[in-house]
């Protein structure tokens, strides 16, 4: 309660970023003891008090995986107040709490913030949406949109939702990210680098070579480089190492990328003739590198790679650890 009695004053009194923060980081502290908790959020976010209201979506937004219930009531909670909301900084609260359900069926109210004039709703917008975002030509729309956000932050983050967070694939989409590549913002500007790799458009090619040159890439990164698998990336990467690096050298090595198609098609040989019955099936997915292994209508999934790294290089021997799975 003195938390959370803190965190409000500061977030009523709040005159910096910094006073943020500070009630951010109560709040999280708080949120440690979730015993009684949640019921004192679930009263916050009912209070007139608008810094109230912030504190308590903010602490449901932390708590929210703490117990199956909460997600439902957190969800109901959010929704239930966005029509009549006006203060800025609850929305942006509700909007992080919504994402943090994880659940599609906030989808619709966060549109509702999309054009927001605060900057910090439409941030948490395009924090949360992402888990709507496939199949759902409004939520595409909505990122596209604050891709272009005047705001630093929202871009940065609508580009990354667009770029490696959607596995859609569009024309819009595509000219979105483009969009971005003379972004002043270089975060924003890396994210539609990375989109357009994952979507292998191989006109990024040379973006790509300046990032991996200047160095300091991370995982994100290594993933678009995988998916762009190019031989001229080889060299770019030799000065890197990790688990990602050796994903994307593999996909960039032809040989190497040649021998793992050849033994996905000798596996799936193998595995539909030791049980014919069962419909073996080898795909790949457009943003992600590598392949997958399915079976019985896309019940059972393997990756590819670590099965012929266990195995070898032997696809009969893969076959016995998939058939070992199986039995």
């Amino acid at each position: 309660m003195e938390l959370i009695a803190e965190a409000v004053e500061l977030a009523r009194n709040a005159t910096h970023l910094g006073d943020h923060d500070q009630a951010w980081q109560l709040v999280k502290k708080a949120a440690e003891a979730p015993e009684n908790a949640s019921e004192l959020g679930f009263t916050m976010a009912r209070s007139l008090d608008a810094a109230e209201r912030k504190i308590g979506f903010d602490l449901l937004g932390c708590l929210v995986h703490t117990d199956e219930s909460l997600p439902d009531r957190v969800l109901s909670a959010g929704l239930d107040l966005i029509a009549s909301e006006t203060d800025h900084s609850v929305l942006a609260a509700i909007a992080r709490a919504l994402g943090c359900t994880g659940d599609e069926r906030a989808v619709p109210g966060l549109l509702r913030m999309a054009d927001h004039p605060d900057e910090d709703v439409r941030f948490y917008v395009a924090w949360s949406l992402p888990m709507g975002c496939e199949g759902n030509d409004a939520v595409i729309e909505a990122l596209i949109r604050l891709s272009a956000d005047p705001e630093d932050e929202v871009r940065n983050w609508a580009t990354f939702a667009l770029g490696s967070q959607c596995q859609a694939d569009s024309t819009a989409i595509r000219g979105a990210l483009w969009a971005r590549l003379d972004d002043q913002y270089t975060e924003a500007r890396e994210e539609a680098i990375a989109g357009l790799a994952r979507r292998r458009d191989r006109r990024v090619i040379p973006h790509v070579e300046r990032i991996l040159e200047r160095g300091g890439v991370g995982g994100t990164m290594f993933t678009a480089v995988a998916c762009l698998g190019d031989p001229a990336l080889v060299p770019y990467l030799e000065d890197y190492a990790g688990d990602d690096v050796a994903e994307a050298l593999r996909e960039c090595d032809s040989e190497a990328r040649a021998a793992r198609d050849a033994f996905a098609a000798d596996l799936t040989r193998a595995l539909h003739s030791r049980m014919p019955g069962l419909d073996f099936g080898v795909y790949g997915e457009i943003c992600e590198p590598g392949l997958t292994l399915s079976a019985r209508e896309n019940t059972y999934h393997w990756s590819v790679e670590p099965l012929l790294d266990r195995a070898g290089g032997d696809p009969l021997r893969a076959a016995d650890l998939v058939a070992g799975h199986l039995s």
